[in-house]
């Protein structure tokens, strides 16, 4: 299970989160699968944006590379296929990559296209 940490920032005066990090151990991310789900652990830890370690090799996740999962509303996916061929394109092996940075907003965006409501159809016999 990766480390899970918000890093935030001051603007104008107020404290506004900027980045959910997603840090992993060697070797942990399954590059071999299409898709990785993690479950959204709260309470976060929380760093000052000061505080990133940027020694560690990164990517950043797009919002086009996040994904829902209806059936687990705490769990947000990642298309790795997506994230694996960015990340070649750059010359990376994707194995070296050991965080994930996700911009706030875009979870955020995601999260609103989760229904308020979970319906349940049922077909008695």
């Amino acid at each position: 299970m990766p480390k899970q940490r918000v890093y935030y920032d001051y603007v104008d005066g107020n404290l506004v989160p900027f980045w959910y990090v997603l840090t992993f151990r060697p070797n942990e991310i399954p590059w071999e699968d299409e898709t990785y789900y993690f479950e959204v652990i709260s309470p976060f830890e929380y760093f000052d944006r000061d505080d990133f370690d940027d020694s560690v090799l990164s990517t950043s996740i797009y919002i086009e590379d996040l994904l829902t999962n209806n059936l687990q509303e705490s769990n947000l996916g990642l298309n790795l296929d997506q994230i694996k061929e960015r990340i070649l394109r750059h010359g990376v092996e994707p194995w070296e990559v050991r965080q994930l940075i996700i911009q706030l907003p875009d979870i955020e965006e995601v999260l609103k296209l989760l229904p308020n409501e979970r319906k349940a159809s049922f077909i008695l016999t």
